[in-house]
């Protein structure tokens, strides 16, 4: 989960900073501050001192700004939190992407058919794909005018990769209704929809939310209010594999769900204790979450907080455990530490911290099953948690009638 705020020990930044400062420089100034400070000798001095012994006295060759990264991803797991990490620069910029949830390309998705062929499992509607027209079930043919019979799921992304990265893909396309058509896309920015939603039989409403980052708020809500519209009597979040993502979106999520009253505590670093509270606007229908050992964070904390507030039942297997939000920090040389800086608890006060959550209904999935599920080809008929799901909303309408 994300937060905005900022809060990190002194401590920390005055280590990193040391570290990135030249070598040499280093030195020099450490060796003032011991004479001005009685000769303290501190963490800083000994990293400066450790880094200058290995550029003095190391014979092989050595890559300077490999060994600083190395030295702060140490020190990162030092803490022993496995929500703290270092990113290089690089990782920090498709980090940010993939919580805007954006990235550059041409918005495909493609698997190999049954008769060995490249297709297109699937097209994001924002992106120059989906602006072109191409549609799923496409079957690729040629890429860069080479013809593609023969070769291999990685041959043909390697290729397309090829093409994005020189500004311009060419693909020929054997579409579903037979004809053969050729586009040539300009590489772009293509957003990703954490949202997907569709109405069943029965009059239940599915909400698959992929992740809590951008546009999830927002995507969330107009699912709701489609569906509702569509007639929707009940509704299933399903958050198996939900990796969670920024705090300011699970709040509106909840606020736009819930009736009044605390949907969030958290703890500060300085030991401030915070409520956040929803509105008296709320959706009064019935409610399950489908949850898994993959839904963490912003996810398994949504799945509790409609629980505890007796809005839904939840679903499946138990989640991760996570009651700890971050902050990245970024640092001079475009590098960053994400790192935990704020405790969090549920509208009772409870921590899900190593605990996770235990769903109200207990269904495990087979790895064949999950497989399917993340991969999209899991038939609802197949899928034995959405079914517990949806018996225990028909028997919620039942009574209700």
């Amino acid at each position: 989960m994300e937060t905005k705020k900022i809060g990190i020990p002194a401590v920390i930044i005055l280590i990193l900073a040391a570290i990135l400062i030249t070598y040499g420089t280093t030195l020099l100034l450490l060796h003032r501050e011991r004479e001005a400070g009685g000769g303290k000798y501190t963490a800083s001095d000994k990293l400066a001192e450790a880094a200058d012994a290995i550029k003095s006295n190391y014979i092989g060759e050595y890559d300077e700004a490999a060994m600083t990264d190395a030295a702060i991803n140490a020190m990162v797991e030092s803490l022993g939190d496995r929500w703290s990490y270092y990113m290089t620069a690089d990782e920090l910029k498709a980090y940010n992407k993939t919580t805007s949830n954006e990235y550059s390309g041409i918005g495909i998705v493609v698997e190999k058919d049954g008769e060995g062929g490249i297709r297109i499992a699937s097209v994001y509607e924002e992106s120059p794909a989906g602006r072109a027209g191409i549609v799923a079930g496409s079957v690729i043919t040629a890429v860069g005018g080479a013809d593609v019979s023969g070769w291999t799921l990685d041959d043909a992304l390697v290729k397309i990769k090829e093409q994005i990265d020189a500004g311009e893909v060419s693909l020929t396309l054997r579409q579903p209704d037979g004809a053969v058509k050729s586009f040539a896309l300009t590489p772009g920015p293509v957003v990703t929809n954490p949202v997907e939603y569709e109405l069943l039989d029965g009059g239940i409403g599915l909400i698959t939310i992929l992740n809590f980052e951008a546009l999830c708020a927002s995507r969330t809500e107009a699912a709701i209010n489609e569906l509702t519209e569509r007639g929707a009597k009940a509704l299933v979040f399903d958050l198996r594999g939900n990796p969670g993502g920024q705090l300011d979106e699970l709040l509106n999520v909840l606020d736009y769900i819930l009736p009044e009253g605390t949907i969030f505590i958290s703890k500060e670093i300085d030991g401030t204790v915070k409520e956040e509270k929803s509105g008296a606007s709320c959706v009064e229908l019935p409610m399950a979450v489908l949850i898994n050992g993959d839904t963490y964070s912003a996810a398994e904390f949504f799945a509790a907080a409609l629980g505890e507030y007796g809005w839904a039942v939840t679903v499946g297997e138990k989640t991760t455990g996570k009651g700890y939000a971050q902050i990245t920090v970024e640092l001079s040389d475009g590098s960053a530490i994400h790192i935990s800086s704020m405790e969090y608890y549920t509208p009772k006060g409870r921590s899900l911290a190593g605990t996770g959550l235990t769903p109200d209904i207990r269904v495990e999935m087979s790895e064949g099953d999950r497989v399917k599920l993340y991969s999209g080809s899991l038939p609802h008929a197949d899928d034995a948690q959405l079914a517990a799901a949806l018996e225990a909303l028909g028997e919620k309408m039942k009574n209700a009638a």
